[in-house]
């Protein structure tokens, strides 16, 4: 029995986008028919400010988006928000200047809108007002307006004191999820699906607690297969863990992201940091705005976790750590190059390449060589698999942050295995630089 589904990536299921409209740009009345209008007064009548900032933050909250801080001069408006809806960073950014059109004088001529990620503010994009109302709807206004945007750094003049009341806060969520593994020479396909309730409570800039419990349904993941690894089980117990029959902890971290210099990113992470293992994680990663390179290290000191994935541990801990090197070779090629010390404590090097594509999708492939030898290292050699995001706004045809990444390997083994942690700074500091930005410009008027 076999089963096929034909699609093409570039078109999604829904034809078209099923979310909202975006407000329209409201242009300014000329400066000769009402030279009022332009007068720069109400920059010192509080009531008038606040009325604004009220007023913008509630459109953006409509949007999908977060006014974190602003700053209104007579002529400039320092806006500061969190991308909550849009897999398309150009498109948050636009949906934000046609907000502001919307609702500020019509003598504020400039834009500077700060996105942050994590409390990180990895960019600040400049617009000027004229060039939003003259290209909105010219043919080729996505190419026009990012050659007219300036995508720069943050600097000391630009910041700006964050909003009242955005901490503590409290989201959380419940969800189905799945497991899916192939490869296994006994089931050449198994899965695992459940419920999984996840919370999270920021409790700052770049500081929050979360954390995820799962309770498995059903599935067949927990096969009987037992592991000939002769090195460290790291990995290839993966089937042990998979037979716990919950509730578990799939993970509990407290996370601290901060900006220790220009170009410079920080993160330490610390607790239940995957369904293996549990520890302390910290990173750096160096990432110039406008830089096709970016260098990062990581060191963890990690234990592996109980099988039943509750709060206790076994005996086996490590140190890992790897330099890492990343180069965007343009037109959606991404290079990566991961070199230190496994979770097997074994030593090597990982290679990457990824294509992203304009709507979202990716499709990469990787492979690992340490000095576990081929033979000790078992069934295929040496670690090696295809990976694939799916950007869930291209199946459901409504913005989304969320994604669907799925990685078709051999069967698990212990050789090159490295710590499983979702936040890595490369990929949520990436998509507000250039040239990620330009990429995905085309949905800047989206």
């Amino acid at each position: 029995m076999s089963a096929n589904i034909t699609f093409n990536p570039r078109h999604n299921p829904n034809g078209g986008s099923l979310g909202p409209a975006p407000l329209p740009v409201k242009p300014r009345p000329s400066r000769q028919i009402s030279p009022e209008s332009w007068g720069v007064g109400w920059v010192d009548n509080p009531v008038a400010t606040t009325a604004m900032q009220g007023a913008i933050a509630k459109i953006m909250a409509a949007e999908g988006l977060k006014l974190e801080a602003l700053k209104l001069t007579g002529s400039t408006a320092y806006v500061r928000f969190r991308n909550l809806r849009y897999e398309a960073a150009p498109q948050a950014v636009g949906r934000t200047a046609r907000i502001l059109t919307q609702v500020l004088p019509a003598s504020v001529e400039t834009f500077r809108i700060e996105p942050t990620v994590e409390g990180m503010r990895p960019s600040i994009i400049t617009l000027q007002r004229g060039d939003i109302e003259q290209l909105e709807h010219a043919p080729n206004g996505a190419r026009l307006s990012f050659a007219r945007a300036d995508i720069g750094v943050v600097a000391p003049q630009d910041r700006v004191n964050p909003l009242p009341g955005l901490y503590p806060k409290l989201s959380w969520g419940l969800a189905p999820y799945l497991l899916v593994s192939v490869f296994d020479p006994n089931q050449p396909i198994t899965a695992q699906t459940g419920l999984e309730a996840s919370a999270r409570l920021d409790l700052g800039s770049g500081l929050s607690l979360s954390g995820a419990i799962r309770q498995p349904v059903a599935g067949n993941l927990d096969t009987d297969r037992v592991s000939d690894s002769v090195i460290q089980h790291v990995r290839s117990d993966a089937n042990i863990y998979a037979a716990a029959d919950g509730p578990l902890v799939d993970r509990l971290t407290v996370d601290y992201f901060f900006q220790p210099g220009k170009n410079l990113y920080g993160r330490i992470s610390a607790g239940y940091l995957e369904q293996m293992y549990g520890g302390v994680s910290a990173e750096v990663l160096w990432k110039p705005v406008d830089s096709r390179l970016a260098l990062g290290a990581e060191l963890n000191y990690l234990q592996q976790r109980d099988f039943d994935q509750l709060f206790g541990f076994q005996d086996y801990d490590t140190v890992t750590g790897h330099a890492s090197a990343y180069y965007d070779f343009g037109n959606g090629f991404h290079g990566q190059v991961d070199v230190g010390r496994y979770l097997a404590e074994d030593w090597g090097a990982t290679f990457t390449l990824d294509r992203e594509f304009a709507n979202g999708w990716k499709v990469g492939a990787y492979f690992t060589l340490t000095d576990v030898s081929f033979d000790d290292f078992g069934e295929g050699s040496f670690d090696k698999g295809l990976r694939l995001t799916i950007p869930v706004s291209w199946a459901v045809g409504r913005p989304s942050r969320r994604n669907v990444t799925t990685t078709i390997k051999s069967l698990s083994r212990d050789g090159g295995a490295r710590l499983n942690i979702d936040n890595r700074l490369y990929e949520q500091v990436r998509e507000w630089h250039d040239p990620s930005l330009e990429t995905r410009w085309g949905r800047f008027w989206r």
